[in-house]
């Protein structure tokens, strides 16, 4: 247990956890545009800024979800069945959501894995963001995410890819019990400067 003041920030760090159930208010116009300026605060080398958000909601979950079905049954045809209904049905689990997109630029010094990577981060804060404010954020995916009627809906470009999409709303419940931590000694290492291999870490 640690003996130093925890700041305010960090606190909300620690308290974060991923709320499924959510419900209606979604963000403000206000607040969702510091949702979406605290996911552009991520690490990016270079600043290259591979990573795109589309923000659905209200009316427009119709045409995401559509695109959703669309996309299981471009990958399975006919086999997708009432599974197509259920794809459908993500689009409307919260009021709001931001679409994840990664879209890498060929840049020599910076690989795509860690354009990928740094569009990927843009879901932590978005969830993070959506936290602090008191609001519900759960990240989201699906296991067809493209397809002629997704890329049209999101306006994919070539080399682009949607990572999932963060759900955003107010909490169903008004608290959840807390999500269990790892203990850090389980995922956790230390480099030994001597046998310059990895050893226990110990707090």
């Amino acid at each position: 247990m640690t003996t130093i003041d925890i700041p305010a920030a960090l606190a909300t760090i620690l308290s974060r956890q991923s709320v499924a159930k959510l419900t209606e208010p979604g963000p403000t116009d206000e607040q969702l545009a510091l949702i979406l300026e605290a996911a552009t605060t991520v690490p990016d080398h270079g600043q290259l800024r591979p990573w795109r958000l589309v923000v659905v909601r209200d009316d427009a979950r119709n045409a995401f979800g559509d695109a959703l079905a669309a996309a299981g049954q471009d990958a399975l045809g006919d086999e997708l069945g009432a599974r197509a209904s259920k794809l459908r049905g993500k689009a409307f689990i919260a009021p709001a959501l931001v679409v994840l997109v990664a879209s890498p630029v060929d840049d020599p010094k910076v690989p795509v894995w860690e354009q990928v990577s740094s569009a990927s981060c843009t879901g932590y804060a978005i969830a993070l963001a959506a936290h602090a404010l008191g609001l519900g954020a759960v990240w989201k995916t699906a296991p067809y995410l493209d397809g002629t009627l997704m890329r049209s809906a999101l306006g994919l470009r070539d080399g682009e890819q949607v990572l999932g999409w963060v759900n955003l709303g107010t909490p169903a419940r008004e608290s959840e019990a807390p999500h269990a931590r790892p203990d850090l000694t389980t995922v956790v290492t230390e480099l030994d400067p001597v046998a310059r291999t990895p050893v226990q870490w110990a707090p």
